[in-house]
């Protein structure tokens, strides 16, 4: 027989450092989620730089708003890598009114 070990998943979770990307089904490492709202540059395979706020993503397809109103789905095998700056995530500050 074999000895069977229970885990208290918030133990589990708590151990876990915030640095860490999140891991999913086969446990690779999901690093887009950190950077949804957050500004990237992304890098095509031709080498032309893309700079824009990731908005959504999917399994293809990267969704960019690219401000003025434009918006740019890019598919994720044509791109080389993607730049990024290791901040908190810009969020529009609160006006106090007296």
């Amino acid at each position: 027989m074999k000895d069977s070990v229970s885990v208290d998943q918030t133990q589990v979770a708590a151990n876990k450092s915030d640095s860490e990307p999140e891991k999913k089904g086969g446990g690779q490492p999901q690093f887009l989620p950190k950077l949804l709202n957050r500004s990237i540059m992304i890098r095509m395979m031709d080498g032309r730089p893309i700079k824009g706020v990731l908005e959504a993503f999917n399994a293809y397809e990267l969704l960019l708003d690219l401000g003025q109103g434009k918006k740019l789905i890019v598919f994720k095998g044509a791109i080389s890598s993607i730049d990024y700056e290791d901040k908190p995530p810009k969020e529009k500050k609160e006006i106090k009114r007296w």
